[in-house]
């Protein structure tokens, strides 16, 4: 999990883009993302895109940014203990 990835995604991209960019990436092992051109390990560029969606839907419904990190990663922590 790089959390400066998700953020940066998950602010510059719609839902819709990272589930977009997500479904590319299945079916073509290649997405039109530039900020992840450059990554070669295609399950933690999917990882991030699922991960900033997650994100981007607290943000859309009012949660600022830091919070909807914060509260992603509580569950995230909750799941693997």
């Amino acid at each position: 999990m790089d959390i400066k990835v998700i953020k940066e995604l998950s602010q510059k991209y719609s839902q819709d883009d990272l589930l977009k960019f997500a479904d590319e990436l299945e079916n073509s092992e290649k997405t039109s993302c530039p900020e992840c051109q450059n990554n070669s390990d295609l399950n933690e560029v999917m990882s991030n895109f699922l991960q900033a969606c997650e994100i981007k839907k607290l943000i859309d419904n009012g949660v600022s940014l830091n919070e909807a990190v914060r509260e992603f990663t509580k569950r995230v922590r909750t799941v693997l203990s």
